[in-house]
C-alpha cells in the first residue's frame, strides 16, 4: 500500500507537482501546491489542490490527445491554469480563456512568463457583448453560464457579467488541440458551431456536464463533422469525450 502511494505521487511529480508539496499535504500542513515551478494562487481554499491533482494524476494522458512541442492549445475554461503549465511543459503554446475576475487574477499570476496567453472571457454559441457568469460557493471550478448548479441542478443566484467569446473566435488560426472545460457550456457553444469551425481543431478534450445536455448530442455532431469521436471516461454527472480530424 505504501509502495502504491508513493508511486502514484512520483508518478504525480513526472507531470508537474512537486513531490515536497505533495509530503506536506500529506501529513496536513496548509501548504500551497508548487506545479510546473509555480505556486499556484487560486481564489479559494481548495480549487488549487484539486485542479493539481486531478491535472497531475492523469486525468488527459490519453494518447494522440496529449499536448507535444510545438503544438498550438486553447484551453477553454482554463480556471488557474494548471492545464495550460502542463501543456506549456510539455512544449506546447497556450491560449487559455477564463471569465471569473478573480480565478482570472489567478490564471495571470500563475502563468507569468511562460507560452500561455491568458485571456478574461466565457464560451457562449452566439456573440453576444456579455454574459452572466453563476458564481458557486463550492469552488470556483463550478461556475457557470447555466444558472443551475452542476450537479444538483439547484439554482444558482450570485453572478457577475463577464465577457464573452464564441468557439469561432477561439479557433478562428486553428490548434492542434481545443481542451473545453466550461460547466455546461460546451453544449450550446459545440452545436452552435459549423463544420468547418468544429475541423479548426486538429483534437477536441471536451468535459461534458449532463446537466446541460445529451453527450450523444455532442458525439453525433462531432461525427458529423467529419470527427472520430471516443468518450474516455464518464460518470453520472460528467465525463469525457476526445475527438480527432479525419485524416
Amino acid at each position: 500500500m505504501a509502495f502504491s502511494k508513493l508511486a502514484r505521487a512520483l508518478n504525480r511529480q513526472r507531470e508537474g507537482l512537486s513531490f515536497g508539496s505533495q509530503l506536506a499535504h500529506r501529513v496536513g500542513l496548509d501548504v500551497t501546491p508548487r506545479f510546473a515551478g509555480v505556486a499556484l494562487s487560486a481564489p479559494d481554499e481548495t480549487t488549487a489542490w484539486t485542479v493539481a491533482m486531478q491535472i497531475a494524476g492523469g486525468e488527459y494522458r490519453w494518447p494522440g490527445l496529449m499536448p507535444e512541442r510545438g503544438w498550438s492549445v486553447v484551453d477553454v475554461g482554463a480556471n488557474i491554469g494548471v492545464f495550460a503549465l502542463w501543456a506549456e511543459r510539455r512544449g506546447a503554446h497556450v491560449t487559455a480563456y477564463e471569465p471569473e475576475p478573480r480565478t482570472f487574477a489567478s490564471l495571470i499570476s500563475n502563468v507569468a512568463g511562460r507560452r500561455v496567453v491568458a485571456r478574461q472571457a466565457a464560451l457562449v454559441g452566439e456573440a453576444v457583448p456579455s454574459v452572466r457568469l453563476y458564481l458557486s460557493d463550492v469552488r470556483s471550478t463550478r461556475h457557470t453560464v447555466l444558472a443551475k448548479e452542476i450537479e444538483s441542478a439547484e439554482p444558482m443566484e450570485d453572478f457577475v457579467d463577464v465577457p464573452t467569446v464564441t468557439l469561432a473566435d477561439v479557433v478562428e488560426d486553428g490548434c492542434d488541440l481545443l481542451n473545453l472545460d466550461c460547466e455546461g457550456a460546451e453544449f450550446d457553444a459545440l452545436l452552435r458551431a459549423d463544420d468547418e469551425t468544429l475541423r479548426r481543431a486538429q483534437r477536441l478534450f471536451v468535459e461534458y456536464h449532463r446537466i446541460g445536455g445529451s453527450p450523444e448530442v455532442i458525439v453525433d455532431r462531432l461525427e458529423a463533422a467529419g470527427m472520430e469521436v471516443e468518450v474516455v471516461w464518464t460518470s453520472e454527472m460528467v465525463g469525457m469525450l476526445g475527438a480527432r480530424v479525419h485524416c
